[in-house]
């Protein structure tokens, strides 16, 4: 039996992940749900200290990807590379104070205002234990609402 290779094998994964997000996805559309993010930063710094970065829909896979990004989005310079696990790097960011906050919160990243994306619940992935938010399956307050009115109206 001829074992494959680590490529194809990590091929099969991506696809098989793929498709559990797909089905995840349609499930909740089905019911009417979406991810809800729900609590609060703790402002700890943790999440400043390791984490992943897209570029063009990708992972940053390598330096000279990252040299890319930062010539087109120049903000991305106060990252720096911290560790590659995985065959993906990991970043850290300079403007983190040593109490573990944004010395410039107001003009953080976009990245960073979106953490944790609603996206990561179509995957599965479980946010850190020291994260203070939550995303969970449900119907947007939003939607509640406006079924509500459109109910009271009919009346």
């Amino acid at each position: 039996m001829k074992i494959l290779s680590n490529a194809v094998g990590e091929q099969i994964m991506s696809l098989i992940k793929n498709f559990k997000s797909f089905f995840t996805f349609i499930k909740l559309k089905i019911k009417g749900e979406e991810p809800i993010r729900a609590g609060q930063c703790y402002q700890c710094g943790k999440c400043c200290q390791a984490f992943r970065v897209k570029s063009e829909n990708k992972w940053i896979k390598s330096k000279k990807q990252f040299e890319t990004l930062v010539k087109k989005k120049p903000e991305y310079s106060r990252l720096f590379i911290t560790d590659t696990i995985d065959g993906y790097l990991d970043f850290s960011c300079s403007w983190l104070s040593p109490e573990g906050k944004c010395k410039d919160h107001e003009n953080r990243l976009g990245i960073c205002r979106e953490y944790p994306t609603t996206g990561r619940f179509y995957t599965g992935k479980k946010l850190p234990d020291y994260c203070g938010y939550s995303i969970n399956a449900g119907v947007p307050f939003e939607k509640v609402l406006k079924k509500k009115l459109k109910h009271c109206k009919k009346k």
